[in-house]
């Protein structure tokens, strides 16, 4: 049973870096392993998305990033002005880039919450006439 096992596994095909030898190998495994990762990342936002679809679908015109709940910032991601800010409304996590009011994937609603800025270790978000200032805790700065 083994060796039939070692045969079928010598007869599958070998990714491409497999017969690289060295940094070539080590960099062709770095790029496979980034393409995975950014793969189950794409697939986990879509999930999330079709599932905010399908409560929204039931619910009122109000999107769900206008529904009332505790604010929190998650963490502040990017370089230079391409920054992304990962807020939690509630229970539910948003992206904000920066440059763009709404959440990554959301539609305008008169009572969502926009980004007005990112600076620092800082995200504002506005309301209405609401505005919040949300920074990230001294122990992630």
């Amino acid at each position: 049973m083994l060796g039939m096992f070692l045969g079928l596994c010598a007869m599958a095909p070998r990714p491409a870096w497999a017969s690289l030898d060295g940094p070539a190998a080590d960099q062709m495994s770095v790029r496979e392993l980034m393409r995975i990762e950014t793969d189950l990342a794409l697939g986990r936002a879509r999930k999330s998305l079709r599932n905010l679809d399908k409560k929204s679908q039931g619910a009122e015109e109000e999107s769900p990033v206008s529904r009332s709940g505790s604010l929190k910032l998650v963490g502040i991601y990017g370089v230079g002005k391409k920054l992304l800010a990962e807020v939690e409304i509630g229970a539910q996590a948003y992206v904000y880039m920066r440059g763009h009011a709404l959440p990554v994937g959301m539609k305008a609603s008169a009572s969502s919450y926009k980004l007005r800025g990112i600076s620092g270790s800082c995200v504002q978000l506005e309301r209405k006439e609401e505005a919040h200032t949300l920074c990230l805790s001294p122990a992630w700065r």
